[in-house]
C-alpha cells in the first residue's frame, strides 16, 4: 500500500487498495500525525484471508491458492487534535 489516504476521525470513511500475492501477508499501521488512536475494531472480515489486529496496525493473510478480490473493514477510534471521533477504513484487496 502506498501512501494511503488520511483519516481524520470526523465519522468519515476512506478507502484503501492493497495488491496481494496468494499466500502472502501485509502489515499496515494506522498511526497518522496529529491522531491519538484508542482502539481499532473489524467491522466486516475478510472472506478470502484472515484478518489480525495488533495495536494499532492490522496483518492480512492471504488464503493460500485464493485469488480475487476481497475487501474488509475497520473502525478507528480516537481523537484529533482533542476532538473525539471515529473513522472507517475500507480495504479493497486484489489476491493475485
Amino acid at each position: 500500500m502506498l501512501r494511503p489516504d488520511a483519516f481524520l476521525l470526523r465519522s468519515d470513511t476512506v478507502r484503501w487498495s492493497i495488491r496481494i500475492r496468494s499466500g502472502d501477508e501485509c502489515i499496515q499501521g494506522l498511526r497518522w500525525s496529529t491522531l491519538m488512536i484508542d482502539g481499532v475494531s473489524v467491522a466486516e472480515q475478510p472472506k478470502l484471508g484472515r484478518l489480525m489486529l495488533s495495536g494499532p496496525s492490522f496483518r492480512y493473510i492471504s488464503t493460500p491458492g485464493a485469488l480475487g478480490a476481497d475487501r474488509f473493514t475497520l473502525k478507528v477510534d480516537g481523537a484529533s487534535l482533542r476532538v473525539k471521533g471515529s473513522s472507517l477504513i475500507e480495504v479493497d484487496v486484489s489476491v493475485e
